[in-house]
């Protein structure tokens, strides 16, 4: 098994190949990896995750419950925080894993890949879920987390719940057709593609909500610090402090810039993690 890093351990961009291996001194061994890749692939959990221990306790978390499509999207967006995001700073045990971990989790990490979902669910579902996998997990491996998730959990769930129903409405700004029958995804994409051909200037990052003036939503660049007057997002569904990630592009002679794409959209209490956002 093998994963690709971007640098190499000189400091150069030359990619560099970390290898795993698996040992296997029976056909039974043989056969129960084969079974462990059948079922993490279930939840596109990366090969590597098999050589670590979270890897075991989410397959046989999955196996408990193996046609539970809930179960199966947060273990999906979980072993993607583990195993993409954390990569090599992956905490050694869940015994390690403290408030930072879960905290980049909830508030970083999970309204990223927050799914668009006509039910606006998907955050009642992900919390109900982090719940039952840590009362899970504490009854398993011993750790003592569940108090502190579900105090998370609680806090979490209006922003993040904003976040979605912002992601929402941004979908259908973006693809207005999106409901109906005959949509063609890559169709729309190269509209959208081509709507941003009309601006003469245009500016990727991720900004801070700091203002609101009617229909104008007040942006502050995270890395350069600069400000955005921008039109095109819903105010109504905008609040002070959310991380906005995307595009904004301006016409000739506007002083407004528009809010064209959207990449993610976080909640306030993701702005500790400014550096991850930005490096990504």
């Amino acid at each position: 098994m093998k994963n690709r890093k971007k640098k190499n351990s000189s400091g150069n961009n030359m990619p560099e190949i970390k290898a795993w291996a698996i040992p296997i001194g029976t056909p039974q061994e043989r056969q129960k990896v084969f079974m462990d890749l059948a079922i993490s692939s279930e939840f596109q959990m990366s090969n590597r995750g098999l050589v670590f221990y979270y890897g075991k306790d989410l397959i046989d978390y999955k196996r408990e419950k193996r046609t539970d499509l809930y179960r199966n999207e947060f273990l999906r967006v979980l072993s993607k925080f583990m195993t993409d995001c954390l990569e090599d700073n992956c905490p050694s045990s869940w015994d390690l894993c403290g408030s930072s971990f879960w905290e980049k989790f909830i508030y970083y990490f999970y309204p990223q890949n927050i799914k668009i979902s006509p039910a606006k669910k998907e955050v009642e579902s992900f919390l109900f879920q982090l719940k039952k996998f840590v009362h899970w997990l504490d009854k398993r491996v011993g750790t003592h987390y569940y108090p502190e998730i579900e105090k998370y959990s609680t806090e979490a769930a209006f922003d993040l719940k904003s976040c979605e129903h912002l992601l929402n409405s941004l979908f259908m700004i973006h693809f207005p057709q999106a409901n109906s029958d005959g949509w063609d995804p890559e169709q729309e994409l190269e509209r959208l593609t081509q709507y941003g051909t009309q601006f003469t200037d245009s500016q990727e990052g991720v900004f801070e909500v700091t203002n609101k003036i009617e229909d104008t939503v007040i942006l502050t660049d995270l890395s350069s610090n600069h400000t955005y007057y921008v039109k095109g997002l819903p105010s109504d569904f905008v609040n002070l402090g959310m991380i906005l990630s995307g595009v904004i592009g301006k016409r000739k002679q506007e002083k407004h810039w528009n809010w064209y794409i959207t990449v993610a959209v976080n909640p306030q209490q993701a702005k500790p993690f400014t550096p991850l956002f930005l490096t990504c």
